[in-house]
């Protein structure tokens, strides 16, 4: 099963997929989020809010980052006190991760979620950022079964990915034939999310949903006019969980 990001292998055998159609260099979130043009920037500033907003980790607890990339997200729930776990298929991105932000309460380690036989319920929360459009839906069953299981009974999970409802299906046309970014759809999107499909993928799972929403709608794109505006609609957007909202985000509990 594929839980990192940006590898650039073929399916299996079985007809899993294990990685995308192109390659993502190991820095890419990372570069995205300090070099990128503004809109990106943003973009990736939003995701490492979650943490602040809706998803904060504590001092002592064990936090799994499934799909970590170069490890920014990982990086800063260190930063909040936790004991952090980050892993990823990409040897490039585990390569990075470890060089540019590894240190003692963070450790980041190659490869798939399922071959890794971490312990069952030994993290108190997971994190999963934009993984489960990379991948088949029977693939996705199998990644929140055992997301489920690394957890403790209570645990967290945070999780987004691209809202098929909204206005992501123009902002992905828009980009892969207009900008610079690797392209999306086929090559690295394959499985179409909207919140009742992801409601359902969850509870399905046996998570207990807690929260599920949108976020990232305009004020990303209102970052390239002005940073401060875009941070004001930023929160606007948050509270009025806007149907169209580019991501969905959705916090769930293992029951157990």
């Amino acid at each position: 099963m594929n839980t990192g990001r940006g590898s650039s292998l073929a399916p299996d055998q079985l007809g899993r997929r294990l990685g995308d159609a192109i390659s993502i260099p190991g820095d890419y979130q990372h570069r995205a989020l300090t070099e990128g043009p503004s809109v990106q920037r943003y973009w990736h500033k939003a995701k490492l809010e979650l943490l602040d907003w809706i998803f904060t980790a504590t001092k002592g607890e064990r936090v799994l980052d499934v799909g970590c990339g170069s490890g920014v997200l990982a990086d800063k729930l260190a930063s909040q006190g936790a004991d952090v776990l980050g892993i990823d298929a990409n040897p490039s991105a585990i390569e990075y991760a470890t060089r540019a932000f590894g240190r003692a309460g963070l450790e980041f380690r190659l490869g798939y979620l399922d071959e890794l036989q971490l312990e069952t319920a030994s993290f108190d929360k997971a994190a999963c950022l934009e993984v489960v459009e990379h991948v088949y839906p029977n693939q996705v069953r199998e990644l929140l079964a055992d997301l489920r299981r690394v957890l403790k009974p209570g645990g967290e999970l945070l999780i987004t990915t691209p809202n098929y409802r909204g206005l992501w299906p123009v902002v992905e046309w828009l980009a892969d034939r207009f900008a610079t970014t690797a392209r999306m759809d086929g090559d690295q999107h394959v499985t179409r999310f909207h919140r009742a499909t992801l409601r359902d993928a969850l509870l399905q799972a046996g998570f207990e949903v807690m929260r599920l929403q949108s976020y990232s709608t305009l004020a990303p794109f209102l970052a390239a006019v002005t940073w401060k505006g875009a941070e004001v609609l930023d929160r606007l957007e948050r509270r009025a969980d806007l149907p169209l909202g580019n991501l969905l985000v959705a916090v769930a509990r293992n029951p157990r």
